[in-house]
């Protein structure tokens, strides 16, 4: 048997998104805390699976899972876009160099398995998703898959950005809405992982409170929040356009 502490973030109505903090990006959303924590066992399954497909040690198939909650946090929810995340107690001792690559290797995984899900849908191997289904709006209210592309990499800007004076920021994200989708996406990826690794030892452990480009200033951030929130926001963007290429097949 496998045992893993679960971190909690609710919200007023009980929404609730659980996570395990010791599988990074690993969670589950849900309308009320027990639906979380049910889908969250499902959760880690399909993270030990994930994890052998990229080669990485995971507990066997077979082992079962204890959940836990050790940590609840009052949320403000609904967890959508510039909402307020949660900081937990585990993520506010500092991180090393080397914690910090083990985020990195995993990031790296992550955006393999994107890049991997768009390109089956590319007409020729080698080429972009093609404008159509990048396009292509499920509902009148939806995200097309391009915006959410260029929100995965303008989050990833943000979350560097609540660690680092903004004059430290790279330079290569001025004017970064020009550059084509799929460099941007690079390019973002690229820079934010050369600026974490230039973190020094007071960023990387210090609770960070900033200002800048926030509704919520009192939020507090850490490397280890920022690291994880990465992950969190590519692997459930990845669900969400993984849904729309379904449907923009059937359709």
């Amino acid at each position: 048997m496998v045992h893993y502490p679960v971190y909690l973030e609710v919200t007023a109505d009980k929404a609730c998104m659980a996570h395990v903090l010791d599988l990074p990006g690993c969670f589950c959303r849900a309308p009320e805390p027990a639906a979380a924590l049910s889908g969250l066992s499902q959760a880690v399954r399909e993270y030990h699976a994930w994890l052998r497909t990229h080669g990485e040690p995971a507990p066997p198939a077979e082992d079962n899972v204890q959940l836990e909650v050790v940590e609840e946090i009052a949320s403000c929810g609904p967890f959508d876009p510039g909402d307020a995340a949660a900081l937990f107690s585990p993520e506010r001792a500092a991180i090393t160099p080397g914690e910090m690559e083990t985020y990195f290797r995993l990031m790296h995984h992550s955006r393999a398995d994107l890049l991997a899900m768009l390109s089956a849908y590319a007409p020729a191997p080698g080429q972009p998703l093609a404008d159509e289904p990048l396009d292509w709006q499920p509902g009148t209210d939806s995200f097309t898959i391009r915006r959410i592309l260029r929100h995965i990499g303008n989050a990833e800007e943000w979350y560097v950005s609540r660690l680092v004076p903004p004059k430290s920021l790279p330079p290569e994200w001025e004017g970064d809405e020009k550059l084509p989708l799929f460099e941007f996406l690079e390019m973002e990826r690229r820079t934010a992982v050369e600026r974490l690794r230039r973190l020094t030892e007071g960023q990387r452990s210090r609770v960070h409170h900033p200002r800048r480009w926030t509704r919520y200033p009192q939020e507090p951030w850490t490397a280890r929040k920022a690291l994880r929130r990465f992950l969190e926001h590519e692997r459930e963007h990845t669900a969400q356009i993984r849904e729309i290429l379904a449907r923009w097949e059937r359709r």
